[in-house]
C-alpha cells in the first residue's frame, strides 16, 4: 500500500481481482431490487381503512401532488441510478472493456463511476424506517415482501461497491503509466505533476493520456465554484425551515409541520433516539456542513501548519456524511405516499421540501467543487490555482 508523505491518504494498494465476488454481489442485488418493485412494500391500516403501497408509489404519488422534481429525484435515487449502475457493473467486471473501442470503453466507465454519489438507496431505507416510528402510534404498520428485499438489496449493494477495484477497471483501458525523473520531488506541484480528478493517472500533460479528461495541477477557480454553491445552499436552507414540509389532515383539520416541528413531535412522543437523528442529519448537519466548508474556504488563504492534516480529515467527513441530510426528503415522501385515507387521513407534501432538497444538492455540489489541496499550499502559490 502507498501513502501520502502528507496527509496519509491512502494512494494505492494491492492489485485484488474481486472480479467473479462483485458480479455475484450486484446480480443478487440486481434480483432484490427488481423483486422489491412488485410486491407489496408497506402496509398503513387505521379505523379500518388499510392502504398498501409499492416501491414505485413512493414517487407516483408526489407526481400526483404536483411535486413533480421530488418524485423524479426520487425515482433516480433509489431506483433508476441504482439499477443502471449495476447493469453496468455486471458486464464491465465479465471483461468487456477489454473488448469494447478505447473511446467507447472509457465513456462508458467515467458514466459508470459518476452515478455512485447520486444513489441514496441506504439513505432512503433509513428514511422509511424513521417514518414508521413517526405514524407507528397512529395505526397499525406492517412490511411486505418488497421491504425485506430491498433490505437485501441495499445490503449486497453496499457489498458490491466496497469490492470495486476502480484502479482495476482503469487498467483494463490503458495501464497506468509511471513516470520518471521526479523521484526526488517533495510533492507532485513542484515538479508540474498533475493528477487526473477521473482516473487518478499522474501525468504533466494538459490532458490526460488515459482517461482523455482536461487535468490540472489545482482545480480552477475551486474556492469560488464552492462558495458560489454554498451561498444558494444557505439562501435555500431559510425557505426550508420556515416553509412547512408537509401537511397533515386529521378528519378534516390541516396542520403544517415544519422540520423543527417534525423533531418537537418525535422528542414529545417519546421517540428520542430517532428524533436525535432527525434532528443531527436535517437541521445540525446542513449547519455544520456550512461552517465548515466556509471555514476551509478561509483557511485555503493561510500557510499550511500542523493542523492542515485534520482539516484534510474534516473535509472527507464532510463530503462523506453530505448525503445524509436527505433522510428527511425520503421520510416525507414516505408519509406522503402511505397515508392517504381521504378525509380520515393524508398527509400532502409542503413547498419547504422542495428547498431542503435543493440545498443539500447544492451543499453536495459545493464539496465536490472545493479543492482540498489548496489546503497544503503556501499562500503565495495559490494564484496557480487560476492559471493551471
Amino acid at each position: 500500500m502507498a501513502l501520502c508523505p502528507h496527509c496519509h491518504h491512502k494512494l494505492c494498494q494491492a492489485d485484488m481481482n474481486n472480479d467473479s465476488r462483485i458480479v455475484a454481489l450486484s446480480f443478487s442485488a440486481l434480483l432484490m431490487l427488481l423483486s422489491s418493485m412488485f410486491y407489496p412494500f408497506i402496509s398503513f391500516s387505521s379505523s379500518g381503512i388499510t392502504q398498501t403501497i409499492t416501491l414505485p408509489d413512493a414517487a407516483r404519488i408526489l407526481f400526483n401532488y404536483d411535486s413533480e422534481l421530488l418524485g423524479l429525484f426520487i425515482d433516480l435515487s433509489i431506483i433508476a441510478l441504482p439499477m443502471a449502475l449495476l447493469l453496468i457493473l455486471i458486464p464491465l467486471h465479465l471483461g468487456l472493456l477489454n473488448t469494447l473501442p478505447e473511446g467507447i470503453a472509457r465513456r462508458l466507465l467515467k458514466f459508470t463511476l459518476a452515478l455512485e454519489p447520486w444513489i441514496m438507496s441506504e439513505i432512503f431505507l433509513i428514511g422509511v424506517l424513521v417514518s414508521m416510528v413517526k405514524i407507528m402510534s397512529l395505526a397499525d404498520i406492517s412490511f411486505g415482501t418488497s421491504f425485506w428485499a430491498y433490505v437485501c438489496f441495499v445490503i449486497l449493494y453496499i457489498a458490491a461497491l466496497a469490492h470495486l477495484n476502480r484502479p482495476r477497471l482503469w487498467a483494463q483501458i490503458k495501464p497506468v503509466k509511471i513516470l520518471t525523473g521526479a523521484e526526488h520531488a517533495k510533492r507532485a506541484i513542484d515538479e508540474n505533476i498533475k493528477a487526473c480528478h477521473v482516473c487518478h493517472q499522474l501525468c504533466t500533460s494538459n490532458i490526460c493520456q488515459r482517461c482523455h479528461t482536461k487535468t490540472y495541477v489545482r482545480n480552477p477557480y475551486s474556492v469560488q465554484k464552492a462558495v458560489a454553491w454554498l451561498i444558494t445552499s444557505v439562501v435555500c436552507y431559510i425557505p426550508a425551515n420556515i416553509l412547512p414540509i408537509m401537511h397533515t389532515t386529521s378528519l378534516g383539520d390541516e396542520s403544517p409541520s415544519t422540520l423543527i416541528g417534525g423533531v418537537i413531535t418525535l422528542w414529545k412522543s417519546g421517540s428520542y433516539p430517532i428524533a436525535a437523528i432527525i434532528f443531527l442529519a436535517s437541521v445540525v448537519v446542513p449547519l455544520a456542513k456550512a461552517f465548515v466548508l466556509s471555514f476551509l474556504c478561509f483557511m485555503v488563504t493561510r500557510p499550511a501548519n500542523r493542523h492542515t492534516k485534520g482539516y484534510t480529515r474534516i473535509y472527507q467527513l464532510t463530503e462523506f456524511i453530505g448525503k445524509w441530510s436527505m433522510i428527511d426528503v425520503f421520510v416525507v415522501a414516505i408519509l406522503v405516499a402511505l397515508v392517504q385515507l381521504g378525509n380520515l387521513m393524508s398527509v400532502t407534501p409542503g413547498l419547504g421540501i422542495v428547498f431542503f432538497t435543493v440545498m443539500v444538492i447544492c451543499q453536495m455540489m459545493a464539496a465536490h467543487a472545493f479543492d482540498p489541496r489548496l489546503l497544503w499550499d503556501s499562500p503565495k502559490n495559490k494564484t496557480s490555482e487560476n492559471k493551471a
